[in-house]
């Protein structure tokens, strides 16, 4: 009839009545006492439908039957009444970005929520107040940005809508907690969204190729595409020839070496310090996939890049990162300086831009065929987990696939 839902530490009540579903917060991190607010709440919702208890008309359902059948508006407790009240969603939004200390969260990560709210300030107003944002104005917002395009200028999707709204109610949860708003955000599930569409599947050079050939595709769709890309053992090893070959940067060949062989991001690519190349193994900094915790995974080095990094050593610029770029300083001696996200992208895509390489999209390329040769070769989806830090079934579903001669292979095997 009722469950409970952690998400954020604090405990919500799921339930349904009159043929809605509700999502409540309970207040409360005590599993044991979230439990006894559920049972009460189960037993007045029988005692509603059996004429026990008398619904008010103009009751508030899910306070009323949270209050054992007591109250019928939402009221703000004793514990609240220090609660900031007509916060607006730009204040909210700079609290929470200041308050966030060094490191908590990817560079990548900040850079994407800052978008989401700059779209959310845009549409819903930056000087609304949080707690006047409902159901019909996430309706609204959500209307509103499928009338607009996209980067490749199509028509924005239902996920990239839906991530904006998660960030929203991230940051909310993180002001309630701190008694800068005083209700819940209204449920996500509960805005009209429009359908969503899967990803394309992740597939070889050729093949997109094909496609864009026979299917007269638009430019956002051909981008679309080229960010499923993956590159066969044979391809990997061509294009790392050829950026061996051609970059200007002494970093870049090692890196793109790392990157093939390991399926490390981007991000854990500058992380790397020097201590990390061992005997046999590299180790790899993550920040993904504990939440709150900077954890390490240790991926046993191909001959190649055991050698290529040998050899980078010898010719390090100086400092503790792994990859480094050398500049100079103000007084116009020539240090090494710690690569930024941008740098890094800038430097990869301008090596590829006049090969046949300058579809690839970004560094995350390296990570898909990482993980999609391994798998092309059967290696045991735990050992595949371990090296690229896998934790959840939907990660696995979107990077776990096999070449398509691998699966032909399997039919003929058995069918001939």
């Amino acid at each position: 009839m009722a469950s409970l839902e952690n998400r954020t530490g604090y405990f919500n009540a799921v339930f349904r009545f009159g043929g809605k579903k509700y999502t409540r917060s309970l207040h409360t991190d005590d599993e044991q006492e979230a439990n006894r607010l559920l049972a009460n709440l189960e037993q007045t919702i029988r005692d509603v439908k059996s004429g026990r208890i008398i619904l008010p008309s103009d009751a508030d359902i899910p306070t009323f039957l949270l209050s054992d059948g007591k109250l019928t508006e939402p009221q703000i407790s004793i514990a609240d009444k220090s609660v900031e009240t007509r916060i607006s969603l730009q204040k909210l939004f700079d609290s929470f970005f200041d308050s966030l200390p060094d490191n908590s969260l990817e560079e990548a990560t900040i850079s994407l929520m800052k978008t989401h709210r700059n779209n959310l300030l845009r549409i819903l107003g930056d000087d609304i107040i949080v707690e006047e944002i409902d159901l019909n104005r996430l309706d609204d917002y959500t209307k509103k940005r499928r009338q607009e395009k996209g980067r490749h200028k199509g028509q924005i999707n239902a996920n990239t809508i839906r991530k904006e709204l998660v960030t929203l109610r991230h940051v909310w949860q993180w002001g309630k907690k701190r008694n800068k708003v005083a209700t819940d955000l209204p449920g996500i599930r509960d805005v009209q969204l429009p359908k969503t569409t899967e990803h394309p599947p992740f597939q070889t050079f050729d093949e997109i190729t094909l496609q864009i050939e026979q299917e007269g595709l638009s430019t956002g769709k051909q981008t679309e595409l080229w960010e499923c890309l993956y590159l066969r053992k044979e391809e990997l090893d061509e294009l790392i020839q050829y950026v061996r070959e051609q970059a200007q940067h002494t970093f870049l060949y090692p890196m793109v070496v790392t990157a093939a062989h390991t399926g490390a991001r981007r991000s854990e690519l500058m992380r790397s310090q020097l201590t990390d190349i061992r005997a046999d193994v590299l180790i790899i900094r993550e920040k993904k996939r504990r939440r709150g915790k900077e954890s390490t995974r240790r991926v046993p080095m191909s001959t190649l890049l055991s050698t290529t990094l040998q050899e980078w050593q010898q010719t390090h610029p100086g400092g503790k990162y792994t990859f480094s770029i050398t500049g100079k300083n103000n007084s116009g001696k020539t240090i090494p300086h710690a690569l930024t996200r941008d740098v890094a992208h800038y430097h990869f895509k301008n090596v590829l831009k006049d090969s046949k390489w300058n579809v690839i999209r970004g560094w995350h390329c390296l990570r898909h065929s990482f993980i999609s040769n391994l798998a092309s070769q059967s290696v045991d989806q735990r050992l595949i987990d371990e090296f690229v830090g896998h934790t959840t079934e939907e990660m696995r579903r979107r990077y776990r696939h096999l070449f398509p001669d691998v699966k032909q292979s399997a039919i003929t095997n058995v069918f001939g």
